[in-house]
């Protein structure tokens, strides 16, 4: 049967329906807020690339430059901005306050802390995050267009990533400047796979119930082969969306206003979830306490050589390789005996994955937006970029096309897999499949809606009732929008 990869509903191209602004505010969930501090300049004596960057003459400032950055699950990469970030602001003698902001944002309010800033005629200047919503920001008229600053990127670098497009170009508009793509997908030991006579070449991970027969199998190493959770966090939330879309089942409808949550297809993916932690027969691959995971439980597993199989974004491969992490010999060097796989193929047979990325995005209301693009543009320079894919090595790529034909990307084995999810053709949006990208299907995610009807079920509630009732909960959500939820 001929797999079509990437498929969307048609006009996906349209970025936006038109939505009411007229709406009461909702606090938007997760685990973490933003800790504000600030950094003293550092000299700019061992950076040299990103301090004498060739771009804009030096913007003036108007009091301290308000950065917040990412506090991603890669500490070194959080380590290494920072410092790039200080070290150019140190250069052109600017007064700096940088601060962090948690990369997994369920439960931080962050939309209404935003939009309170705005209002108080205090925002930041600045914001490199991974994991904002493009459209909320765009709801809540938070953002200034980055049109200008795009187009400047794309004539020296070329086009962007399909999915940075679908996501981040709306009603016309850039909404942040694409900084980076971020690879993801499903992790495997090789190497103990290769004991139980498995391996990828071999199409055993081609499909989630191959998937889940490899993980039974190789957890015989003394190793957990389901090293994946349902908990309420971006890993657990994601987990739960990439089976149902395998499964065919959606969120919405191809107008993107009725909610088609409640489905046979839904129902059978969450049935076949609820069974990986459920049937006695999967206990032995699963980690102990798995369903009580945050979104750094399977990296520090991962890292501790704990677990045969995973699903992340590649941070926990990068800071293996950072760290030259070893397996159990103390020799294997572990990103030497890993490999990875796109998302695996369900009774729907289509293959649904795209591609997301950090973004600068400059803040509506802000004083400093010509020093804040400044310093963005900066670290789209080609040095700055090639330490950053070092740093970041089989988590960081490209934002741009023509950066892929650099040889420490072009040449690696990580990379090499992503990039036909990061260049695919009509690109995945997501939660909004099968209709166009919405604030509401977005705001759906900010909720945890997902991973909180997996707790429900594993808690005891029939698995019909627990989709039910997340149907019910995101109509709510879309209507709460303006948009007509059923």
């Amino acid at each position: 049967m001929r797999m079509t990869y990437g498929a969307q509903a048609p006009g996906y191209e349209r970025a936006n329906l038109q939505m009411k602004k007229t709406v009461t505010r909702r606090s938007f969930i997760g685990t973490a807020a933003a800790a504000a501090g600030t950094m003293s300049a550092l000299a700019t004596a061992t950076l040299p690339n990103v301090a004498q960057a060739g771009v804009s003459a030096q913007a003036r400032l108007n009091g301290k430059l308000q950065v917040v950055q990412t506090a991603d699950f890669h500490p070194d990469y959080n380590d290494h901005l920072k410092k790039t970030i200080t070290e150019y602001a140190a250069a052109q003698r600017w007064d700096l306050d940088l601060s962090d902001l948690a990369g997994f944002l369920g439960s931080s309010g962050i939309y209404d802390k935003l939009q309170a800033q705005k209002s108080a005629g205090q925002p930041v200047d600045l914001i490199v995050h991974s994991g904002l919503s493009a459209r909320l920001m765009n709801f809540y008229d938070l953002v200034t267009d980055a049109t200008p600053l795009v187009n400047r990127a794309k004539q020296r670098y070329g086009q962007v990533m399909t999915g940075l497009r679908a996501t981040h170009f709306t009603d016309g508009k850039w909404l942040g400047l694409p900084f980076h793509g971020r690879v993801d997908g499903i992790w495997l030991r090789k190497d103990l796979f290769a004991q139980v006579g498995l391996s990828i070449d071999a199409g055993d991970f081609d499909t989630w119930d191959k998937v889940r027969e490899s993980a039974r199998a190789v957890s015989s190493t003394g190793k957990y082969g389901w090293g994946m959770t349902v908990n309420r966090s971006g890993d657990g939330d994601g987990l739960i969306r990439n089976v149902m879309w395998a499964f065919g089942g959606a969120m919405a409808d191809p107008t993107g206003e009725i909610v088609t949550f409640f489905s046979p297809e839904t129902i059978d993916a969450v049935a076949w979830l609820t069974d990986i932690y459920t049937n006695p027969a999967n206990q032995s691959m699963l980690p102990p306490g798995v369903n009580a995971w945050n979104d750094t439980s399977n990296n520090e597993a991962w890292l501790a050589s704990q677990l045969a199989m995973t699903q992340n974004a590649g941070t926990l491969y990068a800071t293996s390789v950072t760290r030259n992490v070893t397996i159990e010999d103390g020799v294997t060097r572990l990103a030497d005996v890993t490999g990875v796989i796109v998302y695996p193929l369900g009774p729907a047979n289509v293959r649904l994955q795209g591609a997301s990325g950090t973004h600068w995005w400059f803040m509506k209301g802000a004083k400093n937006f010509d020093a804040a693009s400044q310093l963005a543009e900066a670290h789209l320079e080609p040095d700055t970029q090639r330490e950053l894919w070092r740093v970041g090595s089989g988590y960081v790529v490209p934002a741009y096309e023509n950066q892929w034909d650099e040889p420490i990307i072009a040449e690696h084995p990580i990379a090499r897999v992503f990039k036909t999810v990061a260049f695919n053709e009509p690109p995945f949006q997501g939660s909004a499949y099968r209709g166009p990208l919405t604030a509401a299907a977005e705001a759906v995610d900010a909720q945890n809606v997902v991973s909180d009807m997996m707790g429900e079920i594993l808690a005891g509630k029939p698995v019909i009732a627990g989709v039910r009732d997340a149907h019910l909960r995101i109509v709510d959500i879309y209507q709460s929008l303006g948009f007509k939820g059923r």
